[in-house]
């Protein structure tokens, strides 16, 4: 029982060790330009949700006028597609496609 009990401890810290080191891994990919401005760095999932509300300097700086706005990146981070209001299935399939994703 014993022993059980230890592999099973030692299984738990191996699983938490890796999801720790994990969460506290940088980006994958280089930061996103858009122009001049810098784009906050994701965490490395090719979607990250900005609200006006906790950054409204970036909606200034990148002259965002309406939203909901999706702009679409490729791998390397260069902007491919920008739309404007809530995209339909089929033109963000086509746009992430288009991006290589």
């Amino acid at each position: 029982m014993v022993r059980l009990l230890l592999v099973g401890g030692v299984a738990v810290l191996a699983v938490g060790g890796a999801w720790l080191a994990r969460a506290l891994a940088g980006p994958r990919h280089p930061p996103l330009t858009m122009g001049d401005v810098a784009l906050p760095r994701s965490t490395g999932v090719p979607l990250r949700e900005v609200t006006h509300e906790l950054e409204a300097g970036l909606f200034t700086a990148l002259g965002v006028e309406a939203v909901p706005l999706t702009l679409v990146v490729d791998q390397r981070g260069d902007p491919r597609r920008l739309l404007a209001g809530v995209p339909g299935k089929r033109t963000l399939r086509r746009a992430l496609a288009a991006a290589g994703w």
